[in-house]
């Protein structure tokens, strides 16, 4: 089957970022488009790296976007039962590094784009096929398509992230920190003497629990906000006072929390803590900063997704997606739907149901069409 064979060759191609290599997923998707006589656009980023898109004509200006990304995470160290570039298919099931998240979402998009074309459907809107670069590590390939784009005639965004074929109809937001303590080296039999960074870090710790708790809020489909520490690093060797310590913080927020709220009481108490005698000088540096994506349930778009779902119930997820950088105060409705499932995205032996895969490719050719009524002006 062509669409089955299609992913296979996409998951074959490694675009593990880093370093991305996202234009070999972008060569792979021209030469399909000359094949088929669709006008395309790549836009290069950075070498080996590119953004792909396609722009069928409508009527009038208004658009709805199809958006994924083609890089994907590393393997990792953990043995796969198939070569995560293979592209195994065993049963129903079709393995492979982005096979989930999100190169299945990504191929649906593109083969219901090509269908439409090659059908001359007459449609009111513009639909336009967007596949970025680097969404995994900082969107570079979402923030360089703003550069020479604008969203205000973006009626609709469409996010093939996994889903596991629900509608989903926002993201929690991401804000990433890290907090440095610098203190004073001394022989570790003599700790007086020194100012010992990582026992600080351990205050800094108590400190944000207590702040987690206070902000603590829920909201529907979200869910809960959390913070977690991620990641600790500090200590000379053994015998030696730890002079600096870095720890990193993942934040994760719901309506209404604001990021830049939660970033001035972190440093506020941090300024307090640190404020007594003998205490380390301490940094506070940002890392990642999305916000959180929140669609009204009776947009058309949602309805429209889950009439063509025969669903009854909203969903939202907690990672981030593109549509933070493409769309960051919510104002453009954004549908996140997806053939992947989410709980197999960054983990080893990651696969996608084919026939999800196959189910979601006649999803969003028909969101397309009943988005964008039939109209008079072939492509």
């Amino acid at each position: 089957m062509d669409a089955v064979r299609f992913l296979q060759q996409m998951i074959q191609i490694d675009s593990s970022n880093p370093p991305g290599n996202e234009d070999r997923v972008s060569e792979m998707l021209a030469e399909r488009c000359k094949t088929a006589g669709i006008p395309y656009k790549i836009t290069q980023i950075d070498s080996g790296r590119s953004n792909f898109e396609i722009r069928l004509k409508g009527e009038g200006d208004e658009k709805l976007v199809f958006c994924g990304h083609m890089d994907t995470v590393l393997p990792g160290e953990q043995p796969w039962m198939y070569s995560p570039f293979s592209g195994e298919i065993v049963g129903e099931k079709l393995y492979g590094r982005g096979a989930s998240d999100m190169k299945s979402g990504l191929a649906a998009m593109y083969l219901a784009i090509e269908s439409l074309f090659k059908e001359g459907r007459k449609l009111s809107k513009e639909i336009v096929f967007l596949a970025t670069a680097g969404e995994e590590v900082d969107s570079c390939g979402a923030r360089t398509y703003l550069e020479g784009q604008t969203m205000e005639n973006v009626e609709a965004l469409v996010i093939g992230e996994p889903t596991n074929e629900k509608v989903v109809i926002g993201h929690k937001g991401a804000l990433w920190i890290e907090i440095v303590t610098l203190g004073k080296t001394a022989h570790g039999s003599m700790p007086d003497k020194g100012v010992n960074a990582v026992e600080w870090m351990s205050k800094v710790i108590h400190m944000l629990d207590s702040l987690n708790k206070k902000w603590k809020v829920s909201t529907e489909p979200l869910g809960e906000s959390s913070l977690a520490v991620t990641e600790i690093n500090g200590g000379v060797q053994t015998n030696v006072i730890p002079d600096r310590c870095s720890m990193s913080v993942d934040i994760r927020s719901v309506p209404p929390q604001s990021h830049q709220q939660l970033l001035t009481e972190i440093k506020n108490n941090l300024n307090e803590l640190f404020s007594a005698d003998r205490s380390p000088d301490f940094s506070v540096h940002l890392q990642l900063d999305r916000p959180a994506i929140l669609t009204n349930e009776s947009d058309k778009v949602i309805r429209l997704a889950m009439d063509l779902n025969k669903q009854n119930s909203l969903h939202g997820v907690s990672y981030y997606t593109d549509a933070a950088v493409l769309n960051p105060d919510s104002r453009i409705p954004t549908l996140i739907y997806g053939p992947g499932d989410e709980s197999l995205a960054h983990q080893p032996n990651e696969y996608v149901d084919i026939r999800a895969y196959l189910r979601s490719f006649d999803f969003y050719k028909e969101l397309a069409v009943k988005f964008s009524k039939e109209g008079t002006k072939a492509f």
